[in-house]
């Protein structure tokens, strides 16, 4: 299934939203982002993030209804590629 993500400059944490309402965060907490299918929101703290990142698309193994079930039911196993930058 093909997701709208962003890319935090701060954690370089991959996130995207699986409902209209899931306004997920990176793992710095600095840049979220929200919509789901149905709109992109971004969210950010000015503080630490200067310009706000691109938005791209990326296939992720899961079906629409498998996104939607594991935000509705707080499993959470989708919604973010956490980095494995050791910097």
């Amino acid at each position: 299934m093909l997701v709208n993500t962003i890319q935090c400059p701060l954690c370089s944490d991959i996130i995207y939203s699986r409902a209209r309402y899931d306004l997920h965060w990176c793992g710095c907490g600095n840049l979220g982002i929200d919509g789901g299918f149905d709109y992109v929101k971004i969210s950010y703290n000015s503080k630490y993030v200067k310009m706000v990142p691109a938005v791209h698309e990326i296939d992720v193994a899961a079906s629409k209804k498998e996104l939607y079930d594991d935000w509705n039911t707080g499993a959470d196993r989708f919604g973010i590629i956490k980095s494995t930058n050791n910097d």
